[in-house]
This record gives structure tokens, C-alpha cells and sequence, in this order.
């Protein structure tokens, strides 16, 4: 109980933490556009937090059940990484004054293509070791 507790944390805070690494090669101007002001900073770091981290569910159930579908899980992490790092390296908040918008539909995007990938994988692996285990079993 305590690893799982512990892993969804650390999957939850690593979601949290891929835009900002990803946009690091930019610059810290760059970084500090995702960074609130100082008089909205409480609100607006909630508020990012919760959008950024609707992705970090799909991957925190894969977490859960990694024992029965281990690959799934590591290709989870990794299109999910690629997924964040791609939609937001380049992300120009100052371009439109409605570009903020797109900070709460990128977790959405990643979250339903990353989930898509994942239930593929899922049902791949889970087919693949329940064909493995009655071959080996028969």
C-alpha cells in the first residue's frame, strides 16, 4: 500500500514537473511563463497543478496494475513524456492574449491520446502473457 501511495505521488509530481523541464532549452524566460504571478501565484499554481495533472491518472492506474502488464506501464511513461514535452516546448504563452486556454486543454489531449496508446498496449500484452501461460500450462 505504502509503494503504491509513494509511486502515484511521484508519477503525480513528475507529470507536474515535464512542462517546465521541457521548455528549459528556451531559457528560464521561457519556464517563467508557465510560473503565475506573484499576485494570482497561489491560485494560478493550483490551478495549473489540478489541469496539468488530469494526465497523470491513466498513468497512475497503470501504475497499479503494472504487475500483470509491466510494458504497458514503461510505454505509458514514455508516450506520455513525449507526449507533455512535445505540446509544450514550444507553447508561446505571449503570443495571444487566449493562449492560456491551451494550458487546460494539452493535459486533455495528452490524456486521451496517451490512454488511447495505452489500452491498445494494454490489451496487447494482456492477450500476449494469457496466450504465453495456457501454451506453457497446455
Amino acid at each position: 500500500m505504502k509503494k503504491a501511495v509513494i509511486g502515484s505521488l511521484l508519477i503525480l509530481l513528475y507529470v507536474n514537473l515535464v512542462p517546465f523541464i521541457s521548455r528549459l532549452w528556451k531559457g528560464l524566460d521561457w519556464v517563467m511563463q508557465y510560473i503565475p504571478e506573484k499576485e494570482n501565484f497561489f491560485l494560478g499554481s493550483i490551478l495549473f497543478g489540478l489541469a496539468a495533472s488530469v494526465a497523470a491518472v491513466p498513468l497512475i492506474l497503470a501504475f497499479l496494475v503494472k504487475k500483470h502488464i509491466p510494458v504497458t506501464f514503461k510505454l505509458s511513461i514514455l508516450v506520455f513524456t513525449l507526449l507533455l514535452a512535445y505540446w509544450h516546448h514550444n507553447y508561446d504563452l505571449a503570443s495571444d492574449p487566449q493562449a492560456a486556454i491551451g494550458l487546460l486543454f494539452i493535459p486533455i489531449y495528452v490524456t486521451f491520446a496517451g490512454t488511447f496508446f495505452a489500452a491498445i498496449s494494454a490489451f496487447i500484452e494482456f492477450n500476449y502473457r494469457k496466450n504465453k501461460l495456457q501454451t506453457v500450462q497446455g
